[in-house]
């Protein structure tokens, strides 16, 4: 197996690791970001369907950023930052960087199916034009259904989440086998995507989450660096497994 393929097949996948680099950054600097946002400007967490409503009357940007618009958006920086990290890696392992392409995507998808913001958003709009509570009910009813499919965590938001950590952590098993992302990049991806499952814990379960988001974005960083130096390298390598004399950095 040959290590490194730096032939004008394998440059012309420069601009993709360009992109997914840019991608990787974005998402760190969403993750601070994020975090600012939901101590400065609290949504209503276990508030009503109605105070949900009464949030994006007042202020419809706020509400779609409480139920995350920002991480949807990070979901669809996931799509370059998976074909990149296959592209380089499936050399280590194909079958499991395979599996982990494939979960990564349908993950996302899983992940931005169930949030419910915008279908929020038109439900208080109906809901404030309604004249009187008997025609406001249905709105509420809606609503609270809403808040339970993504804020209270239903079938698309279970699988899409666990499907992505798992893929971070198949991710991150692949990294260990190879030298060109470094070790602290494999083991962030492990730690923050284990933690991370700590999410369906009761009680503690936010808290948990929250120690893992900050441990990726260390992962994002890193590997946003090394995929941007990548992207701009005159001679872009794949990588095999790191016990290989062979190998070089790109």
């Amino acid at each position: 197996m040959n290590p490194i393929d730096t032939t004008a097949s394998e440059r012309s996948w420069r601009g993709l690791y360009l992109a997914a680099g840019a991608a990787a950054l974005l998402s760190a600097l969403a993750v601070p970001f994020q975090m600012a946002l939901f101590i400065a400007w609290p949504p209503p967490a276990h508030g009503t369907a109605a105070d949900w409503f009464a949030m994006f009357q007042a202020n419809p940007v706020h509400g779609l950023l409480s139920l995350d618009l920002v991480m949807m958006a990070e979901q669809v920086l996931v799509i370059p930052i998976a074909l990149a990290l296959y592209r380089l890696l499936h050399r280590a392992n194909e079958s499991t960087m395979a599996l982990a392409l494939a979960a990564w995507l349908v993950g996302a998808g899983l992940f931005v199916a169930s949030n419910t913001a915008f279908q929020m958003l038109t439900l208080s709009n109906g809901y404030a034009a309604a004249g009187t509570d008997a025609a406001r009910a249905p709105f509420l009813a809606a609503g609270e259904v809403m808040l339970a499919t993504y804020w209270g965590m239903g079938t698309p938001f279970v699988f899409g989440y666990v499907l992505s950590a798992t893929a971070g952590v198949l991710v991150g098993l692949v990294m260990l086998q190879t030298r060109l992302f470094g070790r602290a990049a494999a083991w962030a991806a492990l730690a923050g995507n284990v933690v991370g499952l700590g999410i369906f814990l009761p009680g503690i379960g936010t808290g948990v989450s929250l120690a893992s988001v900050l441990v990726l974005w260390v992962w994002y960083v890193l590997i946003g660096v090394r995929l941007v130096r990548l992207g701009r390298s005159r001679t872009v390598g794949e990588v095999a497994p790191s016990h290989d004399p062979a190998l070089a950095a790109a």
